[in-house]
């Protein structure tokens, strides 16, 4: 546990419980997660080329049966590659087929146990000489299991145990060493066991700690991305996704373009400040919200610009920031839902509301302003001459300047409410937008003129 706590990076979070002497999670879930992942990532892998390339040096080894033990080499060579070739064979192929991480360590105990058959046998066979060598490179075999085949801890106690047994069994049978031997090669047999154990557990921590570090930082890039998700909700509740990402990836730029023609809309509760002297503040707040993300929600359908609240004032753009043909028409269409959707809330309210909405067309200015809290806003004569249309309008009631009655005229009904006094304009020709043409009408009032016919 200290191993792994020492091995873990601070501010990661509550450490897994780990086995004391496996190295293993304790908490079972957790552990069938890191065999199945590491089995993956890192084990199969690399176990393809280690098992591969250990079984093609051993089978060559075969030349120095005949250069050591020349004198039972040909027993050596059945023995090696008799049992070794085959179950070698078949283990590559294993190691290449297999995909489940529950079968890996038998596997590997079959393999370290093979070439330790071999080098044994053919140790309990040769002269002294032969002895040493071949029993010395099972002391090696032993050793190398936590490194060569992945071996765990459990899996190389086993193997350190069952290679004494072997040793003490074929020597008994076959080499009668002298007990001095047979002790001391016992020793060094258990030692270098021991110490191939201590590897495999510290080998074993160090993989689980690598998991834990991979799990956490997948938990805190998922976070991030959540966040990240978050923040760009956020941005384009502010801004129009065009202009959030250009914002994004030019950070330093100012944005700030012409259009030549546009909708502006500015609508008003009327008598909202009034009923807001008599209200509470949280019934305000949610008797405006109520009001307003049904607006928001008619504006996105029509492809529309909310620009801004300003207390029970609601502003919204057509045209901007991306230019269409039709942004008059379509906010004329915004403003005849927002008096219907207001209507339809009048039942539940105690006192009923009224909506006055101005809507003018012409040039104007959009952009970007501030560096802490953006905000996309239009600017221009045509703004300002929406805003007299809306406040020198009648309650109920869509005023639209001439300019917008000129360009939406075949496509709706108008009353014409003729001239009046706008302060800082002067007098303008203004019209009341009744209501959308029945589609039959408004395809009649598109069609060429029989005299604009005749003249083509």
């Amino acid at each position: 546990m200290e191993v792994l706590r020492d091995s873990f990076p601070a501010g990661m979070g509550e450490l897994p419980k780990i086995h004391s002497v496996y190295g293993t999670f304790e908490d079972g879930e957790l552990e069938a997660a890191f065999q199945k992942e590491n089995f993956e990532l890192s084990v199969r892998r690399y176990v393809r080329f280690s098992v591969s390339i250990a079984l093609i040096a051993f089978l060559a080894y075969g030349i120095h049966d005949l250069l050591v033990v020349p004198e039972v080499h040909v027993t050596a060579w059945a023995i090696r590659y008799g049992l070794s070739g085959p179950i070698g064979a078949l283990l590559v192929a294993f190691v290449f087929w297999n995909r489940r991480w529950q079968r890996h360590q038998a596997a590997m105990l079959v393999f370290g146990m093979t070439v330790n058959v071999v080098v044994l046998s053919i140790a309990s066979i040769a002269s002294p000489a032969g002895f040493f060598i071949y029993t010395g490179f099972a002391v090696i075999f032993v050793t190398l299991g936590p490194f060569l085949a992945r071996m765990n801890v459990k899996t190389q106690l086993v193997y350190t145990l069952l290679t004494l047994a072997l040793y003490n069994a074929l020597d008994a049978a076959l080499a009668h060493s002298h007990p001095m031997f047979r002790l001391s090669l016992n020793l060094t047999l258990f030692t270098l066991g021991a110490i191939g154990t201590l590897a495999a557990r510290q080998l074993e921590i160090q993989a689980r700690v690598a998991f834990v570090q991979r799990r956490v930082i997948r938990d805190q890039m998922a976070a991030l991305d959540v966040e990240r998700h978050r923040s760009e909700s956020l941005l384009l509740n502010v801004l129009p996704r065009r202009i959030a990402e250009r914002l994004k990836n030019e950070p330093d730029t100012t944005i700030a373009e012409r259009f030549e023609s546009a909708t502006v809309l500015f609508s008003d509760i009327v008598g909202f400040t009034q009923l807001s002297a008599r209200l509470a503040p949280d019934e305000i707040v949610r008797r405006l919200d109520e009001v307003f993300s049904r607006f928001d929600g008619i504006a996105d359908e029509l492809e529309l610009e909310k620009i801004k609240t300003i207390g029970d004032a609601y502003m919204v753009a057509g045209g901007v920031p991306a230019r269409r043909v039709d942004h008059a028409a379509a906010v004329c269409d915004m403003a005849l839902r927002m008096r219907e959707s207001l209507a339809e809330l009048a039942p539940r309210m105690p006192e009923p509301l009224a909506v006055r909405i101005g809507v003018h067309t012409g040039p104007v200015v959009a952009g970007v302003i501030g560096k802490k809290k953006f905000i996309y806003d239009v600017w221009g004569d045509t703004v300002n001459t929406a805003s007299r249309m809306e406040s020198h309008g009648l309650p109920g009631a869509i005023q639209v300047s001439a300019a917008t009655y000129e360009a939406t005229k075949d496509l709706f009904d108008y009353e014409a409410r003729g001239a009046i006094a706008v302060k800082g304009k002067g007098e303008m020709t203004t019209y009341f937008l009744i209501g959308r043409r029945p589609l039959e009408e408004e395809r009649v009032a598109t069609l060429p003129s029989e005299d604009a016919v005749a003249e083509e």
